[in-house]
């Protein structure tokens, strides 16, 4: 286990986010050996490792729901995320899966006012049209394409209004363009002095750079390291993550 770029700093403001010694196993594998870890107000987080690392799995302990074997600690506001009931936990954070599966043809709008849980925290049309998706209000839920789909995901996690966000692989779906405009938007959601705070998991390093102020990478044997993400991807950390090599060409992160 590595820490080599502590983020426990700032002990005035109270942390979104807490984990304290968590570790976290499937299939007979340790995927996270005792994370002590510190998200803040503010803070845009990536979990980055390669396929299998753990990054879902992790961003659904996270977020409280079940995961194949866990031990230690995730508080949630500086309150152990196991003393917060079911029906307030929703207040707390937000949660965007890889792939909505929707049960029920409701149109984007209903779906949209069933998602929010703190009214008047953010307009969903001015969201929608942040997403390019204003003229999806209408429309089916079951009627989407797999982008589309995405985006309104995104727009019901942060419609709910909880300040700590998780959303796992924003971007799988989406294209070039919606790509860059999400970032955009996610770094104007939670900007410096925000009261929210965004841990994202993705596989395109630029996008990352881009997008994140900060960046826990995963070995997927157990051992992390979590820090500002302009100190932490560097060639050696990203050959260490991706198991493969890696060059900068003006400014672009290419794969080798």
């Amino acid at each position: 286990m590595t820490d080599s770029m502590s983020v426990r700093t700032e002990a005035t403001v109270t942390p979104l986010l807490e984990t304290r010694g968590l570790s976290l196993h499937a299939a007979g594998r340790c995927l996270l050996q005792g994370l002590d870890w510190v998200v803040r107000p503010g803070e845009r987080w990536c979990v980055i490792g390669r396929n299998a690392a753990g990054k879902s799995t992790l961003l659904r302990a996270l977020a409280g729901l079940g995961v194949p074997a866990r031990q230690g600690e995730v508080r949630w506001l500086g309150r152990a995320q196991a003393d917060w009931p079911a029906a307030d936990a929703a207040w707390a954070r937000a949660y965007a899966p890889q792939q909505a599966v929707d049960r029920f043809p409701l149109s984007v709008q209903r779906l949209l006012d069933l998602s929010t849980v703190r009214p008047g925290a953010l307009d969903a049309s001015a969201v929608l049209a942040d997403l390019d998706a204003q003229w999806l209000a209408q429309r089916g839920v079951m009627q989407l394409s797999g982008g589309e789909r995405q985006r309104i995901a995104l727009a019901q996690c942060v419609l709910q209004g909880a300040p700590l966000m998780l959303m796992d692989e924003p971007v799988s779906f989406q294209d070039p363009a919606h790509q860059a405009r999400l970032a955009r938007w996610l770094a104007r959601l939670v900007a410096p002095g925000s009261e929210a705070a965004l841990i994202v998991t993705a596989h395109d390093v630029n996008w990352i750079v881009r997008t994140a102020t900060h960046v826990l990478a995963l070995t997927g044997d157990g051992r992390w390291q979590a820090g500002p993400c302009a100190a932490l991807i560097q060639a050696p950390l990203l050959q260490q993550v991706y198991g493969c090599g890696w060059r900068a060409v003006g400014g672009i992160w290419v794969a080798e």
